[in-house]
């Protein structure tokens, strides 16, 4: 996945979140899970993104028993109420496919690429340059906000440790230094802008290759799916 084209990737992805949604059975869950998991192996960064589900673990437990015991407060779907272990079971499975599928996005399509992807559809020019200008901002506050704790833990201050209200108050020495530095990165960056005399009127080319024969592939496979998806649920 990571050789294949930016567009090729967003489009995956976009339709798979759809299929997620569009899925009214447990095995094709199932099988949309499997498909996102094989490809996570081969992910660069696959111990972050099974790393990150095991944290996740409690949240899916929490709503397995939800949606198994409480299904009828239920504000998306109309159920019969009482223990349905089948509906507990599909809609945690469809929590665990979103999740997967966001972790793999991170993953698989970086910044750079989406921009490239987004301004390749013909998107507005000022929606493409916002949307990599605050992912680029995001990085650089993670950065900072990597670096600030780790100095801070240096000076011997324990933030993990102690109550809840405890460690808010030990997060402060955190939190306040990052926002002066991310002031302080937003303010030097709209200089640079000011310098270069910058104007979202003179519009910025992205650079993007040629589709090669298997990302069609992809796109074609991934749109007779959802096809087949949508006509089956609209003849149900």
């Amino acid at each position: 996945m990571v050789n294949f084209d930016p567009r090729t990737k967003v489009v995956f992805f976009t339709l798979a979140f759809v299929l997620a949604f569009l899925s009214t059975e447990i095995i094709e869950l199932i099988l949309l899970s499997s498909v996102v998991l094989v490809l996570s192996i081969f992910s660069v960064e696959r111990d972050k993104i099974f790393g990150r589900l095991k944290i996740m673990a409690p949240v899916f437990i929490v709503a397995f028993i939800l949606w198994t015991f409480l299904n009828q407060y239920s504000i998306f779907h109309a159920y019969d109420g009482g223990v349905n272990i089948m509906t507990g079971a599909f809609m945690t499975l469809r929590l665990f496919l979103i999740v997967v599928l966001s972790l793999a996005f991170v993953s698989f399509v970086t910044p750079v690429e989406l921009v490239n992807a987004l301004s390749s559809f013909k998107l507005p020019y000022k929606l493409v340059f916002t949307l990599g200008l605050s992912l680029r901002h995001i990085s650089t506050i993670s950065d900072e906000y990597i670096a600030i704790k780790e100095g801070q833990s240096s000076r011997g201050l324990e933030l993990d440790k102690g109550f809840l209200i405890k460690r808010i108050k030990n997060y402060i020495s955190v939190v306040m230094p990052l926002l002066i530095r991310s002031i302080e990165n937003a303010e030097k960056l709209v200089l640079a802008m000011e310098l270069k005399s910058f104007s979202l009127n003179n519009r910025r080319r992205y650079s993007v290759g040629k589709l090669n024969n298997l990302d069609y592939v992809v796109i074609f496979s991934m749109v007779m799916v959802l096809l087949i998806f949508v006509v089956k649920n609209f003849l149900r």
